[in-house]
């Protein structure tokens, strides 16, 4: 597991950009820089529990960042790169399913015009990694993403070009819940992403995806998930 640091009890009260949150702390308000930009509509709203962690510097103009925020029974991680973490923690763990025996040979290898997350090792060849943070979840359904993502499609576009061109490559979505049955892409919401990662798995782009363990102690990957697509 990887364990946080002790967080702070708050209420959410204001979202006034993507990268801040206002929060009622201890009786006073107090401003929090939210690391997840996606629209979270389905998940803040007013007196919802959050959970704080005080800044790393203490001169930064927001005090805390917000890492889980509750929704009916579970917590959701509002942390995008723990996806990274807690992905790079099961593979040296031996914890992620349809992986065993890789390793990670670089973090942030560029490709094209993109950089991805990892360049694995497996099974004696390269494989070119991205990982996906979801915290959406409908009736078991984790759906990425939430808003729409021009750099989630051209990394599936980069990715099935790698592929095409005899490379191997690896989406991952990181469901950063444990609630999720599924994994599938919103189409709704993003269809052009949706009709990329249509176009990559059929390029030869593996789809993987995993469930989390999220609580106020910290996360773990606990389990794979399908990932469905659309007919």
């Amino acid at each position: 597991m990887l364990a946080f640091p002790p967080l702070l009890a708050a209420r959410f009260v204001a979202r006034p950009n993507r990268y801040l949150i206002v929060a009622a702390q201890d009786g006073r308000h107090v401003e929090a820089a939210c690391r997840d930009p996606g629209r979270l509509g389905w998940l803040l709203e007013p007196g919802v529990a959050l959970r704080l962690r005080p800044a790393a510097h203490p001169g930064r103009r927001t005090a805390f960042d917000v890492v889980l925020a509750r929704q009916g029974r579970v917590w959701v991680s509002l942390v995008p790169t723990l996806a990274n973490a807690l992905f790079a923690d099961a593979l040296a763990g031996g914890a992620a399913p349809g992986l065993a025996g890789a390793r990670i040979v670089r973090a942030e290898p560029t490709f094209g015009e993109s950089r991805f997350d990892f360049l694995l090792r497996h099974r004696g060849r390269d494989l070119l990694a991205e990982v996906k943070s979801i915290g959406l979840v409908e009736g078991g359904r984790a759906l990425f993403p939430d808003a729409p993502t021009a750099r989630g499609v051209r990394h599936l576009r980069e990715l099935a070009r790698h592929a095409r061109a005899g490379g191997r490559a690896l989406l991952v979505f990181v469901v950063q819940r444990d609630d999720a049955h599924v994994v599938s892409p919103h189409v709704a919401v993003d269809p052009e992403f949706a009709a990329a990662l249509g176009d990559a798995r059929r390029a030869g782009v593996r789809l993987l995806a995993f469930r989390s363990r999220v609580d106020t102690r910290g996360a773990r990957i606990t389990g794979a998930l399908p990932v469905v697509l659309p007919r």
